[in-house]
């Protein structure tokens, strides 16, 4: 945790409570700021682990580590979890099963969760972490124990991506297209991945640099780059003149489609929709050219 320590505060709460520690917790945070860290290292704690260890990956008999798949959360894996903690508890004293990504679980899975968190299990221990705490049933949100976890102020995020070994520059931008989640901005910058806007802004001045824009991104996860792309977006969005926010809003729609067919369909012409959106990138270039480049802003 001392890698991240916007966490330790949260952390500190949960050891201080530990001996009226709530039955069932629910870790919001924003996506990518750390909710399964505060559940790895809470499940450690309560298991006598070394800090180091990686939860989900532990044998231990007192453990389970529950996550979506295919990302679906179904009502047999949830039924499983649930006997788990019917059992008595073999080593630690206690047991302890994390749901991660929690709002992934369909209707049946959170309705079978429901009857474990009204008559939770003596010496038992149940943590949900999720980044889109709307999603889950109120019912399940209102029998837990909210934790929430606070985003960094942007000049604390900048200073700790940059302690982390992130160019400063490069940091500001991958800040914008990943929604300022820290965790996500420094797999990206680890990954040698390059900020989008260059890219953007030269491609939008040349009908070469377009064309080779779209080429060059043939393979790309075309829903996490139209992600970002729309993320610029809505940056650009809150800088752009009155009269031109209704097409910066219409190319913004049209992104948030295009996203979702991607997710849901994995054979979606990449070259072909990139092709689409730079034309319409290219005509709304002057726009966007004019508001400048999408920085995180310090200060706030």
């Amino acid at each position: 945790m001392s890698d991240a320590p916007w966490l330790l505060p949260v952390l500190e709460q949960l050891r201080a409570q530990r001996a009226r520690l709530a039955h069932a917790l629910l870790i919001e945070s924003r996506q990518d700021w750390g909710a399964d860290r505060v559940a790895n290292a809470l499940a450690l704690d309560l298991m006598g682990l070394e800090a180091d260890k990686t939860a989900s990956e532990v044998a231990h008999p007192d453990l389970r580590w529950l996550t979506p798949d295919a990302g679906v959360i179904k009502i047999d894996a949830v039924r499983r979890s649930i006997d788990f903690l019917l059992q008595t508890p073999q080593v630690a004293g206690r047991k302890i099963a994390v749901i991660q990504d929690a709002d992934k679980m369909n209707l049946n899975a959170a309705n079978a969760l429901l009857k474990t968190l009204e008559e939770p299990p003596a010496e038992s221990f149940l943590a949900l972490t999720t980044g889109n705490a709307g999603r889950l049933l109120a019912t399940i949100r209102s029998r837990c124990q909210r934790v929430a976890i606070r985003p960094l102020p942007n000049d604390a995020l900048l200073a700790w991506l940059v302690a982390q070994g992130v160019a400063a520059d490069a940091g500001a931008y991958l800040a914008v297209e990943y929604g300022g989640a820290p965790f996500a901005v420094l797999a990206a910058a680890q990954g040698e991945q390059t900020p989008l806007w260059p890219e953007l802004a030269a491609a939008a001045r040349a009908p070469a640099a377009a064309r080779a824009f779209a080429q060059s991104r043939r393979d790309a996860d075309l829903a996490d780059l139209v992600g970002r792309w729309l993320r610029i977006v809505c940056w650009l969005l809150r800088r752009v003149p009155r009269h031109g926010t209704a097409a910066a809003l219409r190319f913004a729609d049209d992104l948030a489609t295009t996203r979702r067919m991607a997710l849901l369909n994995t054979s979606l012409s990449r070259p072909m929709q990139l092709q689409r959106l730079m034309l319409l990138w290219t005509e709304l270039w002057p726009l966007f050219g004019a508001a400048g480049p999408p920085r995180l802003e310090t200060g706030a």
